[in-house]
């Protein structure tokens, strides 16, 4: 009788959606694909289907409102808003409207009806452009799959009893299937389809749980109890890892559970280098509620808050009053640290409904960001203004994103200075000397970087733009993935000028791209003079660590011994020497792999 050959370890590449390191059992997690068929009523049930489906409406309507009353209590306010999109499912006008028409007529089942009304839309919503179009479909197929199993009398079926920690694999979660499930035994999440700003996505990072997304068929490659590993940092997943593998992902794991652990002691420490240079270190954040960890991370102030999460969370247009409160909530949580707001940055992948936004060919190019909030000016003013509101007796800086023209500076500090005016007359405090910076995120701003930084009071890499628009290549894009690195010397090149123009004028550059959080770049990018990094909350210990445990002249010396190189690889190979050499204890091995 012979044996089915044992599995190999394979390598996934998938999307990193929550950070952290996960090990353990698979546990597949499916549900029934939903499929439906119309089944035949006669004209004496027509009332009584109706009603049946009436009813599953309002039981439907009430389960959300339980989810979202779990997840206020789980994740805040902020988070629990992505379950008020399905409430407006189950009230939108064409659900209901086609289902009480069609019923009486074509006498079908009330389930079938609502499973084409959903196939039809979401098939729709996913031909969009744009990540509010693609949750807005998984939006609505989890709104229709709870009506479904009312009309059928299924019980949902969610992660309540797991018995034992385990990895959870899956096609794809729901938010609703995230925040029900039991977080004392998931390990770690990965699943073959989601991205990283996905609703999803927001909720694991909330809930703290490593998750790697976009992994396109890991739940055709695994079964129940056979070894994961998740890596929620890098986006590696690791199947079948050999014994001598698996012990030695666990030593690695435990290493880095062990320098966690000593980072604490420096938490509250300041960011300077061993001979008293000083490096602000800031948070990226995307979510108010994370403006908390940033403090239990040792965080000295947020160095990029986008604030586009007013719309992916809330599907339409925040007003004035929605956003003061929402930057007041952050900017107490920080203070007396600073807070940097970045204007919304829509267009590309972030469409919004009810918007004209024109179809583009390559929209990363087009209409987005500072080029839309320029043209439509009343959601620019409106922003200006809370955010003015906001910095009454604050440190609150304004940030400009894919700025590549001197006139776009130069129109919003015009907007800027009206919107001033304005406050002023409904006797509104607000701080009047507020900064505003730019994104140097277009090599038309690094070419030109004297003459902008004469126009803001500070500089900010984005280098993960910068490293797209430099290189030209779509880092989204997995045919040309490998050709996308922000070590090319062209890159570094581009920071060592824009640190250099923007201290001839006197102004500071910090540095908020994934570069910036990278422990493999800190000694060289504290060489180059950088004045501030912003990185995600969950890495700054460790970039303090490196900071903290160097003198500037030996960041300088590296720093300029990276320009002695010519390509990328080899720029990574001369760093990832010198981390070794200087840091023993430090698991960058985590972050390459």
């Amino acid at each position: 009788m012979s044996r089915s050959p044992k599995p190999h370890e394979t390598v996934l590449k998938g999307i990193p959606a929550a950070p952290g390191i996960a090990i353990g059992p698979a546990f597949l997690f499916t549900k029934d694909h939903l499929t439906v068929h119309p089944r035949e009523i006669t004209a004496e049930e027509v009332p009584v289907e109706l009603e049946r489906f009436k009813e599953a409406l309002e039981q439907t309507r009430k389960d959300i409102l339980k989810t979202r009353t779990l997840a206020m209590k789980q994740t805040g306010d902020i988070v629990a808003r992505i379950f008020d999109s399905h409430l407006l499912i189950t009230e939108d006008a064409m659900l209901i409207d086609e289902t009480l028409e069609r019923l009486p007529k074509e006498k079908v089942s009330a389930d079938f009806l609502v499973y084409d009304f959903m196939l039809r839309t979401y098939r729709s919503l996913k031909a969009q452009q744009g990540e509010y179009f693609s949750q807005r479909a998984d939006d609505v197929r989890d709104v229709a799959r709870r009506i479904i199993s009312k009309l059928q009398g299924l019980k949902e079926d969610y992660l309540f009893d797991l018995e034992e920690p385990v990895v959870v694999v899956a096609p794809d979660l729901s938010p609703s299937d995230i925040i029900h499930f039991d977080r004392r035994n998931v390990l770690g999440i990965a699943t073959n389809l989601g991205g990283a700003t996905s609703h999803t996505a927001i909720l694991t990072r909330s809930l703290e749980v490593p998750a790697v997304t976009g992994l396109r068929n890991v739940s055709d490659l695994i079964c129940n109890g056979q070894s994961i590993v998740v890596n929620g940092n890098s986006g590696k997943v690791v199947l079948f890892p050999t014994p001598v593998h698996l012990r030695e992902y666990r030593t690695k794991q435990k290493r880095f559970f062990d320098f966690w652990v000593r980072l604490k002691g420096i938490r509250d420490l300041p960011t300077e280098t061993s001979d008293g240079r000083v490096v602000k270190l800031m948070a990226n954040i995307g979510l108010p509620m994370e403006a908390e960890a940033v403090k239990t991370h040792g965080g000295e102030g947020i160095g990029l808050f986008r604030t586009e999460y007013l719309f992916l969370t809330r599907g339409n247009m925040p007003s004035e009053a929605d956003q003061v409160e929402e930057y007041k909530r952050v900017v107490e949580t920080v203070h007396p640290h600073p807070v940097v707001l970045r204007t919304f940055d829509l267009g590309g992948d972030k469409l919004m409904p009810g918007w004209n936004f024109p179809k583009e060919n390559n929209p990363f190019l087009g209409w987005r960001a500072i080029r839309v909030c320029l043209d439509v000016q009343d959601l620019l003013r409106a922003q200006f203004s809370a955010i003015l509101q906001a910095s009454y007796q604050r440190d609150v800086r304004i940030l400009l994103p894919l700025i590549s023209d001197i006139n776009e500076v130069r129109s919003a500090k015009k907007i800027l200075e009206e919107v001033k005016l304005d406050l002023e007359r409904r006797n509104l405090p607000f701080d009047h000397d507020i900064k505003l910076g730019i994104m140097v995120e277009v090599p038309s701003v690094v070419l030109m970087a004297d003459e902008f930084a004469r126009e803001c009071d500070f500089f900010s890499i984005g280098t993960n733009d910068l490293v797209q628009y430099t290189l030209a290549v779509d880092r989204g894009n997995e045919n040309v993935a490998q050709l996308y690195s922000a070590y090319h010397p062209a890159i570094l090149r581009m920071l060592r000028t824009t640190i250099d123009s923007g201290h001839r004028a006197g102004i500071p550059v910090a540095i908020c791209g994934e570069l910036a959080g990278d422990p493999l770049a800190t000694l060289m990018l504290v060489g180059l003079g950088v004045d501030e990094l912003s990185v995600s909350p969950v890495v700054l210990p460790e970039i303090k660590k490196i900071i903290r445990s160097v003198d500037f002249a030996t960041a300088r010396q590296v720093a300029e011994h990276v320009y002695e190189y010519i390509t990328a690889k080899d720029v990574e190979k001369y760093l990832l020497r010198t981390m070794k050499k200087h840091f023993a204890d430090l698991p960058v091995w985590f972050k390459r792999g």
